[in-house]
């Protein structure tokens, strides 16, 4: 007997869209049936979904969580730990998150991993894998070399950034050479590299220029994160990645630019990978002069409409892979604190919302095909981080992770609606699907927008294809 069948679901598969039932048993998928055809598999729970849209449980790339905020960093004020933002994603129809486990001085790589897989254990309502993280202008040669300890342990992706993003807060950044030793080490292991890539130069040039002129005003945040300043690193970190022969995945596309570098390094075979956040997608610079401004940004910076609309175009032709968050959650009050481009607080509350989000701009508005709209949301994230298929997909084998979307309502989001923070950035927002149960390894977590089990998400293990390394795979 099966511990549950979901029957009579849309069904997105990677072959298409079909009205199929879903077998469960140990937390796996066992079974794929046309629906009508024989008899329904006897389950302890049969659950008649009535024609709505069942997807792969979303993967999120790209959350923040327990981090001191470093436009606070001298107060200590922190984001949402893992318990909030995971709510709001197993609610939202998500079930799989990555985090940052932060290298420090003094630590052996594993300690770091240790470190933050310590403080989701037991608080996640979703699964959860750690991209090791490096924030030091210089990573020493014996951490480097430890990386391929790592990645063999699971943990196949690390991150650095190219810029110190604010003159204001704590250094960030990894010169270049260190990131062609990280480059190297990575690619020789396995593993991805995630770069946020913005041109210090250019920055903190800007920063200057701004702060000479007197427009540090918010609403300025544009002109300092600048299209020159992701043109710049982008094409930088791609020449790098070419030399090497290294994957990289640049994470929150913002510009043209940006889109544009990707799609040239694609079109000669190079394994480069985009990430863009919806409201990248859905907000413009303007939106900073709105009151509380700040709860649309994160870094770099929301950008002009035509970088907007860059974004969809190049979702739906397939030059960026993947929809995260950059997921940073606070309540209003933190979140808006600062108020100038020296002091504002990026990342915003929006793990809740992605899925909706991704439904109603892609495929209600614009025809996303629904393969693609898997892709985005869950398949390319687990595909590039080498989560996939135990994640990504539904399959025969694969983790029964599922999100149900009815795609018959249509009604504006509040924030006494959602779970990670008290405001949303998508207040009074219209969505043409909202999720009404999220399954995590065959267990109902959530069901017509009530919690039914307890936390209980497991650390992934990551093994990036070398399809996914040698060639833009997805």
């Amino acid at each position: 007997m099966l511990d549950l069948v979901l029957t009579n679901g849309l069904v997105v598969t990677p072959s298409g869209a079909k009205t199929l039932d879903i077998g469960i048993a140990g937390g796996k998928i066992v079974s794929l049936r046309e629906t009508g055809l024989g008899p329904t598999e006897e389950a302890t729970r049969t659950v008649d979904l009535r024609g709505q849209l069942l997807v792969p449980g979303g993967v999120d790339p790209h959350v923040h969580t327990n981090s001191v905020l470093p436009t606070a960093a001298e107060s200590g004020i922190k984001c949402f730990g893992p318990d909030r933002v995971s709510e709001g994603a197993i609610y939202g129809g998500t079930t799989t998150l990555v985090d940052f486990a932060h290298w420090q001085p003094g630590d052996e790589l594993s300690e770091s991993f240790a470190r933050k897989s310590a403080e989701w254990a037991g608080s996640s309502y979703t699964d959860y894998a750690l991209h090791g993280t490096f924030k030091e202008p210089e990573i020493p040669f014996e951490v480097l070399e430890q990386i391929p300890d790592a990645v063999a342990a699971g943990h196949g992706s690390y991150k650095v950034w190219m810029t110190n993003t604010t003159p204001t807060r704590p250094k960030q950044k990894t010169d270049l050479g260190n990131m062609w030793g990280l480059m190297q080490q990575t690619a020789q292991a396995g593993a991805m590299l995630a770069v946020h890539a913005e041109d210090d130069d250019i920055v903190m040039y800007a920063y200057k220029q701004l702060q000479r002129e007197g427009r540090i005003g918010l609403e300025n945040m544009h002109h300092a994160h600048n299209n020159l300043s992701e043109k710049l690193s982008f094409q930088r970190v791609i020449t790098l990645a070419e030399h090497v022969g290294a994957p990289i995945y640049l994470m929150h596309v913002s510009a043209r630019e940006g889109v544009d570098a990707i799609r040239e390094a694609r079109g000669r075979g190079q394994a480069v990978y985009g990430e863009i956040l919806p409201h990248y997608a859905y907000f413009t610079a303007e939106d900073y002069k709105q009151k509380n401004g700040a709860i649309y940004h994160t870094y770099p910076s929301l950008k002009s409409e035509t970088d907007r609309d860059s974004m969809w175009e190049s979702l739906l032709e397939g030059s960026l892979s993947t929809l995260a968050t950059d997921g940073v959650c606070t309540d209003l009050e933190v979140k808006t604190r600062g108020k100038t481009i020296l002091d504002a607080t990026g990342g915003h509350a929006g793990v809740e919302m992605r899925m909706a989000v991704a439904y109603t701009e892609g495929v209600a508005k614009r025809g996303l095909d629904l393969t693609r709209f898997v892709d985005i949301t869950s398949a390319n994230a687990a595909k590039i981080l080498g989560l996939y298929p135990q994640k990504g997909v539904i399959a025969v084998g694969s983790d029964a992770d599922l999100a149900v979307l009815d795609t018959t309502v249509k009604r504006a989001i509040h924030a006494e609606d959602l779970h990670e923070a008290d405001y949303t950035p998508w207040d009074g927002y219209e969505v043409a699907a909202w999720p009404s149960m999220t399954v995590l390894r065959g267990q109902v977590m959530v069901e017509n927008r009530e919690l039914k089990a307890e936390a209980g998400g497991s650390l992934l293990k990551q093994h990036v294809s070398s399809d996914v390394r040698n060639r833009p795979a997805c």
